[in-house]
């Protein structure tokens, strides 16, 4: 991997791969209480993590990002515009504003909690705040809008009951043509 490919990952990606090469290097611990406790890395999974790449569109899973904090450090590390899909819920976006305007080309909010996302976003933005009832509707919207050079991100920021069918489904769509 070249130093450019690494810079474009961003922060967090540089700091998984350390991590990564670390937790590689402890594995070779002698002792085995040691060795097993950093080599579970599961709570990595789902986070900021690109699932495909096709038509020069990143498509990048977040799902482990259950709060508002969570989606704003992953939205801050990004460089590239965005279309992100998340799930309407009570959450206080504020704080999301700045990196909202710095990357975040449309909002695709799934659910029926729009409202908090509607009122935070909704005139901010030059693509707006699309709504979609599944994941399926919210990857056909944004594949509608994603040109080359852009990524499709699913990121929460909100606990909720069908996340895991969400990211299943996220998933699955963003490998399948």
């Amino acid at each position: 991997m070249t130093l450019e490919q690494l810079a474009k990952q961003g922060k967090r990606a540089a700091t998984y791969t350390t991590a990564a090469t670390i937790n590689k290097k402890i594995s070779q611990a002698r002792n085995a209480y040691l060795r097993n406790s950093f080599i579970d890395c599961d709570h990595l999974k789902h986070r900021n993590e690109v699932v495909e790449s096709r038509n020069g569109i990143n498509y990048i899973d977040d799902s482990g990002a259950k709060s508002v904090s969570a989606t704003y450090f992953t939205l801050s590390d990004t460089t590239t515009p965005t279309i992100w899909i998340t799930i309407g819920g009570c959450e206080d976006y504020e704080e999301l504003i700045p990196v909202v305007r710095q990357c975040v080309v449309a909002i695709i909010c799934i659910g029926e909690y729009t409202e908090n996302i509607d009122q935070t976003f909704g005139g901010m933005l030059r693509g707006g705040v699309l709504h979609a009832q599944n994941m399926t509707e919210a990857m056909a919207a944004a594949e509608k809008i994603a040109v080359s050079g852009q990524n499709i991100l699913f990121s929460p920021a909100e606990k909720s009951l069908n996340s895991e069918e969400l990211v299943s489904d996220f998933l699955m769509l963003s490998v399948n043509d």
